[in-house]
């Protein structure tokens, strides 16, 4: 008889990421309302400047991920993440410091938003690949669960609050409040006992160790399926994630309070993502899941450019719809496919593999987000969330026709790759 798998509640180093990455989301959501109401309201941006923002936020995943990947595999994780909280906190701090002495801009908000773009790539890198040395494979899909309904659980509450704050006080001054966030991520990130794990070999060169990881994510049948879909998705989706707050809070003008109310109702969506995405794993299987909660998202998409025609008073409701469902096919779907490539990658490259798969599938978002800003020039918002939604729907079909569309159990699958010797098959041709 199978022992039943270990508490994760009674897991003193998942508490603690758990705890402390909650309140660093909780408190976040100042700066997520923040920024936007900053360069839109504060500055004045345009369109173009907005989406030179989204890019700024996004380009540290298209230069550093690889070269983080194969430094995080070399370093001990808990101290990466410290680091980077810690250096975080300073640069948010920055901005209202900025504002104090009359010298904010959009240039000064750029390399302030590049900067926390650099110490996410780090950050993101260590935490997805510290957590399979925390907990046992059998409680993988479980603990990426709890992490992820607990930070929605922030991410629901913190914009409710952080809305009408900012509306009510200087926008510039909202960031704080994120500051006290990744101190505390910092804090508990220092209490976790990091497991001893083996480390790549520091004497081989970087560009090796960044090809091997490369060459996984690439060749494994799996991985690389849910890797290209996923590049277009977000190719698509910045399109109109970027513009999202133009249209809230210049096109309907329902101001920071609307804004951050939007994001709260998209929360609710991703936690009740978080909280059926093992139910949905179970249910459709390891691999099936993957292709049926990305196509709720695609779905929900259509909302956004829907509300553009629907009247005004019900525009508001049908953004809210769409962020709701949209949400919850992301959450759930990410939970589904980093839950597999936890489980089918060796612990030696996580960090590689991580770093990978985040360059390939944030590595789009600066195009994406610069894209945005000309295309809603050229032929307004309409129109650019129209394209958004399509593509998002057509980036689907590569999982459809993937082996994940009927794969039921991985650890099966993997057994019967490894007897036909199939772990080297090609990419596949888009």
């Amino acid at each position: 008889m199978t022992a039943p798998a270990p508490s994760l509640w009674r897991n003193r180093s998942f508490m603690l990421l758990l705890s402390g990455e909650t309140a660093s989301t909780f408190l976040a959501a100042f700066l997520h309302v923040a920024l936007p109401a900053i360069a839109v309201t504060t500055l004045v941006a345009s369109e173009f400047q907005v989406g030179l923002l989204g890019a700024s936020e996004s380009a540290a995943f298209l230069f550093l991920t690889l070269p983080a990947g194969a430094w995080v595999d070399r370093l001990s994780r808990r101290r990466v993440m410290i680091t980077a909280n810690l250096v975080r906190a300073a640069l948010v701090a920055l901005i209202p410091l900025a504002w104090v002495f009359n010298i904010l801009s959009i240039p000064w908000l750029l390399w302030i938003v590049f900067g926390l773009g650099v110490c996410r790539v780090f950050f993101d890198v260590a935490y997805m690949s510290i957590l399979p040395t925390l907990v046992t494979k059998a409680t993988l899909t479980d603990a990426n669960s709890r992490l992820q309904a607990t930070f929605e659980v922030a991410n629901a509450t913190g914009p409710s609050i952080a809305g009408p704050l900012v509306a009510a006080f200087s926008a510039p001054v909202a960031p704080l409040m994120s500051v006290g966030g990744f101190l505390a991520s910092a804090f508990t990130s220092w209490r976790i006992r990091e497991p001893v794990v083996t480390r790549t070999v520091a004497q081989r060169d970087l560009g090796g160790e960044i090809r091997e990881g490369l060459d996984f994510v690439r060749h494994h049948p799996l991985i690389s399926r849910v890797v290209y879909s996923a590049m277009l998705s977000n190719l698509f989706g910045g399109l109109t994630f970027t513009m999202f707050p133009v249209l809230v809070l210049r096109q309907f003008g329902f101001g920071p309070t609307g804004l951050g109310l939007l994001m709260t109702i998209s929360s609710l969506g991703a936690l009740a993502g978080a909280l059926a995405g093992p139910a949905f794993v179970k249910r459709l299987g390891d691999g099936h899941a993957i292709p049926m909660t990305a196509l709720y998202e695609a779905v929900a998409g259509f909302g956004v450019p829907a509300s553009l025609l629907v009247p005004h008073a019900f525009a508001f409701a049908t953004l809210a719809v769409s962020g709701f469902l949209m949400m919850f096919g992301i959450v759930a779907f990410n939970i589904a496919q980093v839950s597999l490539r936890q489980r089918v990658c060796p612990e030696r490259l996580l960090g590689r593999m991580n770093a990978t798969v985040r360059f390939a599938v944030w590595g789009v978002n600066p195009f994406a987000s610069l894209l945005s800003g000309t295309i809603a020039m050229l032929i307004g918002l309409q129109g650019l969330f129209w394209i958004g939604a399509t593509g998002s729907m057509l980036a689907i079909l590569i999982l459809v026709f993937s082996p994940l569309w009927h794969l039921k159990k991985v650890d099966s699958y993997e057994e019967g790759v490894a007897a036909e010797g199939l772990a080297e098959l090609p990419p596949p041709v888009l």
